[in-house]
Order: structure tokens, then C-alpha cells, then sequence
């Protein structure tokens, strides 16, 4: 036990440490292993975006030749004419209109879609959020502009439209909105740096046009790039106006996915605030930052987890014994009698004394008995060790059925020789009266799948003999699920934390070692049942029979005067794992094991050592195998399967 506790909490120790000194350096290789995945139509721009570190301003970025447009000749779904009219307000809040003349040509249609950016990504911690509000649409005669708004990743979705009419044609909408954040600010200057048309329209635009207009000061430098994204190609048109409060932009035969970037440049003092507006982007890294306070307080939390863990292992989870002045000697007197105090204490964790050899079972225990005391469970090899009690006792006869054939098992049957029950324990009658309800014999192999719920029973009745044996002041079991269930819930608690923490700070490394704990607690749980002073007085007298069945040689043979000895402890052979010794000591002694074994054991052979051992094995594990097997569930099976676009702003759409 105490080495078992000690493997658990040192495995979960060195799991944490690992864990705290590679969390940073796993998450650093998983964020730098995975794509940069950004807005679409902004992954891979050859000139910077809005927000990020931008080395240059845009108004001072060199353009290439004018871009070429595509014609888009009529009878083809488009965009007739794209305009956008921006107003920069003294707040420094952009008002935008945007006209649309959508050409469905004979396609039926509802209306259109427009998806707008709203959130690129800033730097390693932050994102920049560009906040849209007042979103109003009309349109021409006859346009549907019923307005449907939400959000799809990092764009703000427009759905225009009547999805019980169909329209073809020419029709004109007008979206009105107001952006905040959305200016760049330098040194010398502030600039609004804007995607007037989308790279993400799927229809060509025949011509595109867009005013900038600065509601107070003058406009001091223009640029327009146009194309598909990443072009640095200039638009057709890029001119401030006079007087030079604004500025126009035009360019023609957009082709589809390609769009339109306007730069305006004005003197520091036009607004009050430009931008950007940032939020913080969840991360990996730094929800679980590692630093020497978070790391710091993790341990420090593990720490004091473990110890009280330690704590409970020791209060609750130690054996009791007598006090030390029986320890070895004669039972204490009862409570009240005259005398040293009959107190019990804690076992030490090395009380490595050995216990003294029995030769016989102590005071009579069972094979059952016995089992669940050594390892406080009832396992189905206690309640197998039982069976074959009660063959040795003469209340059934095991009758071994050799296999057929090559690919056959070997089986057998368990025949009823008495109906007196008076003489078993309850979770002995139990298991007999389970065995041959409504019948006088059984083969082991009809019981599968069909005895699973009996021994449950069987083995709380085993529990409770612990308890009314005064070994066990509670059924270890339920002890084991009682400090089971409180770990599950720091557990859960600590998991909880941890999210939390996690998902609103950078300190989610901190509640880990709550988490831990509750961990380190669920394991931990099995060694929480404690045996009461009579129960670790039985044990030591247990381990003191099982040295003898070890160590069974010929001239210790002389002090068990029983009859049929072999027979008799048989089933603590098979409890203690010592068939093989046990048979190998009688060859060539007096009893003749053959004998002794006849009449609750027949099988086709003659007796022999190896064969009777491998018969045992093979018995015992078939039938605990047997006993607690339940039938498998059926279930259904599925098959599962700067340049264009370097601005805010921007996106596009199409028809549905």
C-alpha cells in the first residue's frame, strides 16, 4: 500500500512538473506549426494591413502602372455600378453609404448578401475590431430590402432581401453605416486606409467609384490601389477635390474577387479619435502563460493539495491496531476495564515486523473471507475460491468435462450434493442458492451472462460480512467511491477554474494544481479504506498462514494434524496464488493428493501436480470470468465521415 501511494503521487508529480516545464514550449510549437489564418482576402497581403505595426504609412507607398479593367458585356449576372461615399466625422466615426446597382440579368433571384470585416488580427496578443452601427438599407422601386444581420467568423453578415420573392433585373440598393476605429494614426498625420470595394464580390464590378469627405480640415494626400488582392496597381481615377475637404476614386471592369483600396492622408487635429480599437485575442500561450508567479503559485497549490491528500491518506486511510502494549500479546481488555488504556492507534507506515506462521486458517476464516480482508475487495476470485469451499465441504461436486476438438474449452459442472445451508454465511447462501435455484446441477458455462447481477449481490454481502466481522468500520467499497466522488469534484472544480481562468486572464496554469489534486485524490481513493484493530490483528495473522502455505515443505507438514489438509486449504491456495506450490509440496508425502481430491474434484486423469494446478488455474479463471461476464450490447454503425485588400473595411458578397 504505502508503495502504491507513493507511486501514484510521485507519477502525478512528475506529470505536472513536465507538464508546467513543456506547457510553454508545446504550445510555442503548436501556434507556430499551425497556418496563419486571418480574414479571408487578407492571409498574404504584399503591403501591411490596418493595426499591424504598419512600418510605413500607407500615403507614402509607391503604386505601379494603372490597372487594366475587364470588360463585362450585358446579359451576364453583376454589378452595374458600385459606389461608396464615406464621410470622416470631427469624432473620427466614418459614415458610409454604399450603392449598389446589382444586375441579376434572367437569373431569379431574392436579393443580395454583403459580408463586411470586422475584426483582423492586430499582433501576437491583440485584435483589431472595427465596431459597425446604425446599419439601415433601401433600394430602388420594386427592391426587396428586408434586412437580416449576424455573423459569420470575422465578418458582420448582411442578408437583403424577400425570401418569398423572386426578382431579376437591374436593382438598386443603398446601405447606410457608421464605423468606428477605423483610422490609422502617424506622427505627423492621420489617415483612413479603407477597402471601398471588397476582394470577396463573386460577380465582376463594370465600375466602381468612392468619395472620401472630411467634415473638418483639408484632405493633404491620396493614394488608390485596385485589383486583385495584394495588387499595388493604382486605380484609374485618384483625385482630391478643390477646395480640398475630399477626395474621388474610380476604376472599371473589376473583375470577381478583385477589389478597390482608397489611402486619405490629413493633418493631425481633423479628429479627435482615429484608432485602433483593440481586443484581446485568446491564445494558448497566453492563457497559460508561464512565469515564476504563475508557475509559483500552480506548485504552491499542488503542493498543498498533495499534503492534504497525505493528510486524509493518513487519518483516514491508515489501519488501525491496538495499542502497542497488545501489539503480539493477548487481546486488550474490553473499555472500562482496569488497566493501560485499550485505545487503538495508527499502524506506522514501516511497521515491517513479520507476523508469525499459522498453520492453520485463523480462527476459521473463509476463503472469501480472507481475500476481501487481504486487499479489501471483494474480487470475483474470492467469490470463485468460495465455489470451490464448497466442494471441499461437501456441499457440491465439481465434475470436469473435457474439451472437444481442437478448438473446443474445457467445462465444467457443479453438481448440488446437499440442500443444508445452515452452516453459510449470508453472502455464502446467497451464492449457493444462486448456483442452483430451480435446478441440481449447472454447468459453469450456462452461467455467462446471465449471473452478473447475483454477484453484485454476492459481493455487498461479502462488503457487509466485513463489516459485521468488525474488520472494517465502513464496506471499503463504498469508501473508495465516497473519497472517489470528492476527488471527481475537485477535479471538475479545478477543470472549471482552469477554463475560467483561462478563457478571461493569462493565469489558467494556476487552478491546474487543484485540478491535479482531485487527480492525485480519485487514485488515491483506493487506499482511503482502513481495517478497524481487529481486522489488522486478523491480517497479521493471515500473512502469518500465508508464509506457511509458501513455505510448505515436508517437515513442516508434521505440525498440520488435520485430516485432508491438501482439500481443506486449497481454496486459500487459490486466493493467495499458491495452487502450484501447494500441490508440489504433497508429491511424495502421506496424504495421497489423489485421495483427497476425489471426492469433490473428478476429472478423466489420474492426479498429478502440473495437470491438477493447470486444471485449478484454468477453473478459476474461466469461472470468476464467467461470473461477473454480461451480455454485449448491440449498437448501429454510421458512416462520417498595401495594395487592394491591404485596408479595413472591404469583404463583398453576392446574390442569393
Amino acid at each position: 500500500m504505502r508503495k502504491g501511494i507513493a507511486w501514484v503521487i510521485g507519477i502525478c508529480w512528475f506529470v505536472f512538473a513536465i507538464g508546467m516545464g513543456g506547457f510553454g514550449f508545446i504550445v510555442s510549437a503548436i501556434e507556430n506549426a499551425a497556418p496563419e489564418v486571418g480574414v479571408p482576402g487578407f492571409e498574404t497581403p504584399t503591403t501591411p494591413t490596418p493595426g499591424e505595426g504598419v512600418p510605413t504609412p500607407a500615403s507614402d507607398l509607391q503604386q505601379t502602372d494603372v490597372f487594366v479593367g475587364t470588360p463585362v458585356p450585358p446579359g451576364f449576372e453583376a454589378i452595374d455600378s458600385l459606389t461608396t461615399d464615406i464621410t470622416i466625422r470631427p469624432n473620427g466615426d466614418l459614415a458610409v453609404v454604399e450603392t449598389i446597382a446589382y444586375d441579376f440579368a434572367d437569373l431569379p433571384r431574392h436579393g443580395i448578401y454583403r459580408k463586411i470585416p470586422v475584426r483582423y488580427h492586430y499582433d501576437d496578443t491583440y485584435d483589431r475590431i472595427y465596431p459597425i452601427e446604425d446599419i439601415q438599407v433601401s433600394g430602388s422601386p420594386g427592391t426587396p430590402t428586408q434586412l437580416e444581420t449576424g455573423t459569420e467568423g470575422p465578418y458582420l453578415f448582411l442578408k437583403i432581401g424577400d425570401a418569398d420573392r423572386v426578382i431579376s433585373g437591374v436593382h438598386t440598393y443603398e446601405i447606410t453605416y457608421v464605423v468606428r476605429g477605423a483610422l490609422n494614426s502617424f506622427e505627423e498625420w492621420d489617415e483612413l486606409y479603407w477597402n471601398v470595394v471588397g476582394d470577396q464580390w463573386q460577380v465582376p464590378i463594370r465600375a466602381a467609384h468612392a468619395t472620401v469627405r472630411l467634415a473638418q480640415g483639408e484632405i493633404t494626400a491620396v493614394r488608390c490601389f485596385a485589383g486583385p488582392t495584394g495588387s499595388t496597381s493604382s486605380c484609374e481615377v485618384a483625385q482630391i477635390a478643390d477646395p480640398p475637404t475630399s477626395a474621388s476614386f474610380s476604376q472599371t471592369g473589376l473583375p470577381a474577387y478583385s477589389g478597390m483600396t482608397v489611402v486619405v492622408a490629413f493633418p493631425k487635429g481633423a479628429v479627435s479619435t482615429t484608432g485602433p480599437i483593440l481586443d484581446e485575442r485568446w491564445s494558448a500561450r497566453r492563457a497559460f502563460s508561464l512565469s515564476a508567479l504563475t508557475v509559483g503559485l500552480a506548485t504552491g497549490l499542488l503542493a498543498l493539495g498533495t499534503a492534504l491528500v497525505g493528510v486524509l491518506l493518513w487519518t483516514q486511510g491508515r489501519d488501525r491496531r491496538h495499542h502497542a502494549a497488545y501489539v503480539g500479546g493477548s487481546p486488550p481488555p474490553p473499555p472500562g476495564a482496569p488497566g493501560p488504556d485499550p485505545a487503538s492507534d495508527r499502524v506506522p507506515l514501516f511497521d515491517g515486523e513479520p507476523a508469525p506462521v499459522e498453520y492453520r486458517p485463523p480462527d476459521g476464516i473463509l476463503p472469501g473471507q480472507l481475500g476481501t480482508l487481504v486487499d479489501e475487495t471483494a474480487n470475483p476470485l474470492d467469490v470463485t475460491a468460495t465455489v470451490l469451499d464448497f466442494a471441499v465441504r461437501a456441499k457440491l461436486r465439481i465434475e470436469e468435462i473435457p474439451k472437444k476438438g481442437w478448438f473446443g474449452k474445457t467445462d465444467w459442472n457443479l453438481v448440488k450434493l446437499t440442500d443444508d445451508r445452515s452452516d453459510l454465511r449470508a453472502y455464502e447462501r446467497r451464492l449457493f442458492n444462486a448456483l442452483f435455484e430451480g435446478r441440481d446441477a449447472v454447468k459453469i458455462s450456462d452461467l455467462k451472462n446471465t449471473f452478473h447481477s447475483d454477484m453484485a449481490k454476492v459481493q455487498d454481502d461479502l462488503y457487509d460480512d466485513m463489516v459485521a466481522q468488525g474488520w472494517f468500520p465502513r464496506r471499503p467499497d463504498k469508501v473508495r467511491t465516497h473519497w472517489g466522488l470528492i476527488g471527481g469534484i475537485v477535479l471538475v472544480v479545478g477543470v472549471g477554474l482552469t477554463v475560467l481562468a483561462a478563457w478571461r486572464t493569462t493565469l489558467g496554469i494556476i487552478p491546474l494544481g487543484i485540478a491535479v489534486t482531485g487527480l492525485i485524490l480519485m487514485l488515491t481513493a483506493r487506499f482511503m479504506p482502513h481495517r478497524t484493530p481487529a481486522g489488522t490483528a486478523m491480517l497479521r495473522r493471515v500473512r502469518g498462514f500465508e508464509r506457511f502455505m509458501q513455505t510448505a515443505e515436508t517437515e513442516r507438514m508434521q505440525f498440520a494434524e488435520e485430516e485432508n489438509i491438501f482439500a481443506k486449504y486449497l481454496p486459500y491456495a487459490i486466493v493467495f496464488d499458491l495452487v502450484d506450490k501447494w500441490a508440489a509440496a504433497f508429491q511424495g508425502m502421506g496424504e495421497d493428493p489423489t485421495e483427497s481430491t476425489a471426492y469433490f474434484y473428478s476429472a478423466a486423469h489420474a492426479f498429478d501436480a502440473a495437470a491438477f494446478t493447470s486444471a485449478m488455474d484454468d477453473f478459476t479463471t474461466t469461472t470468476s470470468g464467467t461470473l461477473v461476464s454480461t451480455p454485449s450490447s448491440s449498437g448501429s454503425s454510421g458512416f462520417s465521415g498595401g495594395g487592394s485588400g491591404g485596408g479595413g473595411g472591404g469583404g463583398g458578397g453576392g446574390s442569393w
